[in-house]
């Protein structure tokens, strides 16, 4: 899927922000943390009081509620990227409209943070408003691991220099990455997305993704163990996807989920999710998905799967699709656990609205999608079975690797510090948000 929301791997260049990116020069190396010994994850705690959500797991191949240990079936949307200016109360506004549409959706996937691509200081109560009415709504939020002016991951010749090591340092991710754990440390954050079809034309630089991974659960524990951290003892460990694309196929596809799921659980990824277009007729698309439904299911990965982009584009069906995937989803195809429909806004040929915001028009497309979602069908609750660690190649799709251990760890400043890991979640004001959701319905949401 060509990736055209903001916030995607793959897509050019951008110099880096000098605020909040680390500090300017050559970044400090270190040597490479070592992982932890391979142990069960620790049970993530409950949430903090006032928070409707709980936290979700991954168990096995499959998302679990961590508290009732529920299987969790998602049923999704990509969020639009609103324009300079919107408010917290515009994105808020956007959820709701997507939760009146269709009470079945339960989580909704982000390509910037709420207010602004920069994660700024300013932004913090922004994005604390705007998971608090998630919550609220029953929304899980997948939100993005790369930026766009700094914490990218570059394009094509991009990497400086052209080694997987030299990809991970140019955009200044990892930094982006703490400092998404410092402002997403809540029980509806389902999980972060480390990239976007990075794959698609660098599969050679496919190490970079299990390094990132490694960095980042490296980081959570430190959050976990470190005396100056405000979460010592309390650090949940979220959840990592990597959003892949769909180039060549199940050829394709399956050895980069091979590889990101293969070796110790301390560098790879917890989530792998497909941007899948395979569905374009009712003829050829319960095939493609049944596909693979077979191998996923035969993989047994150490980790779940979902579709992180779900549509063909809207050209085959002359401006609506029909959605005729949705219906019967969980029960057809029992592997995958959840799925985001691309998408409310943001690419002309996947669009349901005609912009970005609450107040835009519903175009046939999007009602044919919220409809279906009422005919969901069936949730079942999945047993995972024994895991199946796959081997980590040293080539992917033709192109020889570089070693993970030679993408390194590198010195990120202040985002990496003790005493800016996350704050535990706080209770929200149930009554502000009452009063905020009135008034959007109100005064706002035009449906």
């Amino acid at each position: 899927m060509v990736c055209t929301l903001h916030g995607c791997g793959g897509g050019g260049s951008p110099t880096p922000s000098p605020t909040p990116a680390p500090a300017p020069g050559p970044p400090t190396r270190r040597p490479t943390p070592t992982p932890p010994p391979s142990q069960p994850t620790p049970r993530p705690p409950a949430p903090s009081p006032g928070w409707k959500l709980n936290p979700l797991e991954v168990k096995g191949q499959h998302l679990y509620d961590s508290v009732t240990g529920k299987t969790f079936h998602g049923i999704g949307i990509g969020m639009p990227n609103l324009p300079a200016g919107a408010t917290g109360d515009d994105w808020q506004a956007v959820l709701q409209r997507i939760k009146q549409l269709a009470p079945e959706v339960n989580f909704v996937r982000l390509y910037e943070p709420p207010c602004g691509p920069l994660m700024e200081d300013s932004q913090e109560h922004c994005i604390e408003q705007f998971m608090a009415e998630a919550d609220k709504l029953g929304i899980y939020v997948l939100v993005p691991g790369t930026g766009t002016t700094w914490g990218y991951l570059p394009g094509v010749n991009g990497c400086q220099p052209a080694t997987s090591d030299g990809c991970y340092k140019t955009g200044g991710v990892l930094g982006w990455g703490q400092t998404m754990l410092r402002f997403f440390n809540y029980p509806n954050t389902l999980a972060i997305v480390l990239g976007n079809e990075f794959d698609q034309q660098m599969p050679q630089y496919m190490p970079v993704i299990r390094a990132y991974a490694r960095d980042m659960k490296s980081h959570m524990d430190m959050c976990d163990s470190n005396s100056d951290s405000p979460t010592k003892g309390q650090m949940r460990r979220i959840p990592l996807a990597y959003a892949s694309s769909d180039d060549k196929g199940d050829a394709g596809v399956k050895p980069k989920a091979d590889y990101l799921f293969c070796g110790d659980a301390a560098e790879s990824v917890d989530i792998f999710g497909l941007n899948v277009e395979r569905w374009c007729s009712t003829a050829q698309g319960p095939g493609q998905y049944n596909a693979v439904n077979k191998w996923v299911t035969q993989a047994a990965y150490p980790g779940a799967f979902i579709f992180t982009e779900m549509g063909c584009s809207t050209e085959p069906y002359k401006g609506a699709r029909d959605w005729a995937q949705i219906p019967g989803f969980f029960s057809n195809y029992t592997s995958v656990d959840g799925f985001i429909a691309y998408t409310y806004y943001g690419n002309p040929d996947f669009n349901m609205f005609d912009g970005p915001t609450a107040a835009a028009k519903e175009y046939q497309d999007g009602v044919n999608f919220f409809k279906q979602t009422k005919n969901i069908g069936d949730l079942p609750q999945r047993k995972s079975v024994a895991v199946q660690h796959p081997s980590c190649a040293d080539t992917m799709l033709g192109h020889k690797m570089d070693s993970v251990d030679s993408v390194e760890y590198y010195n990120t400043g202040k985002a990496g510090q003790a005493a800016q890991c996350p704050k535990p979640p706080q209770p929200y004001a149930q009554a502000e948000l009452d009063d905020l959701a009135q008034e959007h319905i109100t005064s706002e949401v035009q449906v």
